[in-house]
């Protein structure tokens, strides 16, 4: 029965682990109320830094930017090819990086789940993993600033490399979903 239970704790706890968490911040002094036509702040529309290897897939980016156009055209917003002619320009980055998390625990913290004899030092737990992370970024057409800027982060599973087309848009959506602030 305590196996169980421990089995049924680690599940919701993995499956804790696992769920995107998406924030965003904006310029407060912004009128997000006038903006009605995008457009790509470049041709290529993922940023990276000066000299960086890109590594998301050419699929993933297009992946990425339908997602991205989907979503905004769904919010009322219209694409335009003319940056000029925009209200507001955006972009996006993304990226993964390997993460390691340690926990201790002290004795008294243990609790009941401890197997074995019990001794008298510290339990030690860690945890590698791959975290992904991918970013919106808005800027005023007019003043060429940046106004608002959202970002997803998730614990990437073997399972969401091979599910890229389904997690993409997943991870827009959560993006976007406070698009524009009000």
């Amino acid at each position: 029965m305590k196996s169980l239970l421990l089995l049924g704790l680690l599940g919701i706890l993995a499956a804790c682990a696992t769920t995107m968490q998406a924030r965003s911040d904006f310029d407060p002094s912004q009128n997000f109320s006038r903006y009605r036509v995008f457009a790509w702040m470049e041709a290529e529309a993922l940023i990276a830094p000066p000299g960086a290897a890109v590594s998301v897939s050419p699929l993933n980016r297009r992946r990425i930017v339908a997602a991205i156009e989907s979503e905004l055209g769904a919010k009322g917003f219209q694409k335009t090819s003319e940056r000029e002619a925009a209200d507001f320009v955006l972009s996006y980055t993304a990226g993964a990086r390997d993460r390691i998390d340690v926990q201790a625990y002290p004795v008294p913290y243990r609790g009941l789940w401890h197997w074995g004899r019990p001794y008298f030092g510290s339990d030690v737990d860690v945890d590698m993993y791959r975290e992904g992370t991918l970013a919106v970024d808005v800027f005023d057409g007019a003043t060429h600033q940046p106004v608002w800027h959202g970002w997803a982060t998730k614990r990437i599973s073997e399972q969401d490399v091979k599910n890229a087309a389904q997690q993409i848009p997943l991870a827009v959506a959560a993006i976007l979903k406070d698009f524009p602030p009000r």
